[in-house]
């Protein structure tokens, strides 16, 4: 038959157009093109209708971390305020007998010199006495505070006093002299309080200064 000579005669080229059309569904049109003897050949349309559209959903799972610090409480607990209390009971008849000796302190140290080692043992003992009576408790009336720190200072002076007896200082013989007063200040308020009579002697003369003409 002719159509099958002049079928087998062409060299049948086919190619492969794909385009879209409006509605979204491409079109596939294969094309033959003429042999030799210049016979069309009639083009045919091949319409795809269905499409395998295939939808993907990708999920991802986010997890997150959250790093929790503790923060530390630290509760601070102010102690108790301090309260000035005396436990010492005071003891009469150590007082007196503290009280008698400061008096012969002062009696023994108005005839010394001060200056040398005589004079720094006498006040060093002046000065155990005054820590003796600051063991003891506070007369009954007297304000404590006030009382102790009294006998702090004159401890103090005397011990200062007898170290500067000992290098022969005549710092010695003026810090005697407050200690003296004050001395003569504190039995004073103790006989107001004991109703006794504790009293220095007469401070000694001062010798009269001297002038050449």
């Amino acid at each position: 038959m002719s159509r099958a000579r002049v079928a087998a005669a062409l060299a049948l080229s086919c190619a492969l157009t794909l385009g879209a059309c409006s509605s979204g569904t491409p079109v596939i049109e294969l094309s033959q093109v003429a042999g030799a003897s210049g016979t069309p050949v009639p083009t045919e349309t091949v319409t795809v209708t269905e499409i395998d559209r295939q939808t993907v959903t990708a999920m991802t799972t986010v997890v997150a971390t959250a790093t929790v610090v503790a923060t530390p409480t630290v509760t601070v607990t102010a102690p108790a305020a301090p309260t000035l209390t005396t436990s010492t009971v005071f003891n009469r008849p150590v007082a007196l007998a503290d009280c008698t000796s400061l008096v012969m302190d002062v009696r023994l140290l108005d005839r010394m010199s001060l200056s040398g080692n005589a004079a720094a043992l006498q006040l060093d003992l002046m000065a155990q006495h005054l820590a003796r009576l600051g063991a003891n408790g506070p007369p009954p009336g007297l304000d404590a505070p006030s009382y102790y720190g009294r006998l702090a200072s004159l401890g103090l002076f005397a011990r200062a006093a007898s170290d500067e007896a000992r290098a022969s200082s005549p710092v010695a013989a003026s810090r005697y002299a407050v200690i003296r007063q004050e001395t003569g200040v504190l039995l004073a308020l103790v006989n107001g309080a004991l109703s006794t009579t504790f009293t220095l002697p007469a401070p000694p003369p001062r010798p009269t200064p001297t002038t050449t003409r």
